[in-house]
């Protein structure tokens, strides 16, 4: 009995020490197309990411700094965006790659200082359409824009589609063309902006733009930005038929202000403008940065969303409008006022 029982775990011994224990958690290769693209009607250019999911042994950051690793061969790739107007084709642009210098920063998790180029896909459309204030933009807001992409090497066909957030009208402040000026003042009164919503828009981002000009040395001036964020606010439909708003207190914008220009009694400084941003996008996009956004919930599962029939990403557009005022005296006398308790660097011309 003694010897079948060495016997046995002698056997087990062997049979255990033969277990592998290493799991391999790659999976078989597979093409999984990724797109990122958002349409921006102000611009003459569009630009769209078409990369490939990658898998391998080591490190993931490292091998999306090698270009083969998340780039397709681009004379496989055949790319196009089409226009509709009520089911009409109205034009096909091509999409043509084109390597753009990426962003320098050492602490991007994609910095390659031996490769600092990013594949991207451009294309122009041919005509272009006057808005109210004048403005140009170059995409049809009552159209659809469908985007294409095939691979002629794997003949894998990746599909999308989105609308334009129309132009909409902002009410306040008021905007007086010939005489641009605004006046905020540190009080604790209220300043108000108040605006239509947009036709197709559901999320509204706005910012104050405040321009300052900076001289280090006579005769030597740099114009400077910093951006006071008023929050995000979403319509409760997209069909353009509320009326939105967003308030803030005068002193919070000053107090913006000292905090985010750097104290430096050594240069002199002027109060200059102020612009009024607010992008809007459409409801595919807004679900997408919902979908994205940080959880503070013990349950980190979170569902996937894409809008890109037979791969992943996000093909959406935005919309941006702005009005830019000039900085009232009164304005910029505060400024100065406010700045003397901390570098005295506003002065008023």
């Amino acid at each position: 009995m003694k010897n079948r029982l060495i016997t046995v775990i002698g056997v087990l011994v062997v049979v255990l020490g033969a277990c592998e224990t290493d799991i391999d958690v790659n999976a078989d290769w597979k093409d999984i197309t990724t797109v990122y693209s958002i349409l921006d009607p102000a611009e003459k250019t569009q630009y769209v990411r078409i990369n490939k999911a990658f898998l391998g042994e080591g490190n993931a950051l490292e091998y999306a700094q090698i270009a083969d690793s998340i780039n397709y061969d681009t004379c496989c790739i055949e790319a196009r965006i089409d226009e509709y107007l009520k089911g009409e084709l109205v034009q096909s642009m091509k999409l043509k790659p084109l390597w753009i210098p990426r962003k320098n920063d050492p602490n991007s998790p994609f910095y390659n200082p031996n490769f600092p180029y990013v594949l991207v896909y451009m294309a122009q459309p041919k005509n272009f359409y006057k808005m109210s204030g004048n403005d140009t933009i170059w995409l049809n807001p009552d159209s659809d824009y469908h985007l294409e992409i095939f691979n002629r090497h794997s003949g894998k066909t990746v599909t999308a589609s989105t609308i334009i957030v129309k132009d909409f009208n902002i009410s306040r402040p008021l905007y007086n063309p010939s005489k641009p000026f605004l006046k905020i003042l540190n009080t604790d009164g209220q300043n108000t902006i108040k605006w239509r919503a947009a036709v197709n828009g559901r999320r509204y981002q706005v910012i104050y733009r405040f321009y300052y000009k900076e001289s280090p040395n006579p005769g030597d001036t740099v114009i400077k930005t910093t951006d006071y964020h008023l929050g995000v606010i979403k319509s409760q439909y997209t069909t353009g038929s509320e009326d939105m708003d967003v308030s803030f207190m005068g002193t919070s914008f000053y107090k913006y202000l000292g905090s985010s220009i750097p104290a430096n009694p050594n240069v002199k400084r002027i109060a200059y403008q102020i612009e009024l941003i607010i992008a809007v996008i459409p409801e595919e996009f807004n679900t997408y940065l919902e979908v994205n956004e940080p959880s503070s919930s013990i349950v980190q599962d979170r569902p996937e969303y894409t809008n890109i029939e037979n791969g992943y990403g996000l093909f959406s557009s935005r919309y941006i409008k702005s009005r830019l005022y000039f900085v009232d005296s009164e304005m910029a006398a505060g400024i100065k006022t406010y700045f003397q308790t901390i570098d005295g660097s506003f002065i008023v011309p």
